[in-house]
């Protein structure tokens, strides 16, 4: 198994407020729970180390101890546990450089050859990120630590994308874009649930 890390962030149905407001904290949670199982089927054959970061105690038919460790998030903000994320995992020796590819747990469309892809564009990319439909995105990885990605961002907000792409642009990183993917974020993307 390679050094390469696959960060899997899962949301409590706190997380997802809009969905909550909606249909209550119960049904909610039902959601968030067939999203974390879809998405971890996705990741389970990729070849790399896979951590779930939650803030919850993640149910054993969500994961298990051969195929994914399970993390606490550490952050106030969500652009906080993403930076501690990356932080704990991408080894600093320029000699052992690994690959680490965040995702968010919300994103059914994902599949495991998208999560190939990203760890390959790694090879000549700085940063991969995989676009969300609404503006932010459903997965982003990179090889070295560059906090610049995670000052002053509003992770929810439709503008993600293009503030990060200009970002990375003005810092002279090098970027891939993986296929446009939607997010289950609020009632109408609920068709996306199986």
């Amino acid at each position: 198994m390679s050094n390469d890390v696959l960060l899997i962030f899962l949301n409590t149905s706190n997380g997802q407020t809009k969905l909550s407001q909606s249909l209550g904290e119960e049904k909610a949670q039902e959601i968030n729970e067939k999203l974390q199982i879809a998405v971890c089927s996705a990741a389970k054959s990729v070849a790399c180390s896979k951590v779930i970061l939650a803030d919850i105690t993640v149910l054993e038919s969500i994961w298990d101890k051969d195929n994914f460790n399970n993390e606490t998030q550490t952050g106030k903000y969500l652009n906080n546990k993403i930076q501690n994320a990356f932080a704990k995992h991408i080894i600093q020796d320029k000699e052992d450089v690994n690959k680490v590819v965040f995702i968010f747990a919300d994103c059914p469309q994902l599949t495991q050859q998208i999560i190939e892809k990203a760890f390959e564009s790694l090879n000549k990319y700085d940063v991969c990120i995989g676009p969300e439909k609404k503006g932010s995105y459903y997965l982003i990885g990179m090889k070295e630590p560059l906090p610049f990605l995670f000052d002053n961002k509003l992770w929810t907000g439709k503008h993600l994308l293009d503030d990060t792409l200009e970002e990375l642009i003005d810092q002279g990183k090098k970027y891939f874009l993986l296929p446009e993917l939607q997010s289950v974020n609020d009632i109408y993307d609920l068709h996306l649930v199986k």
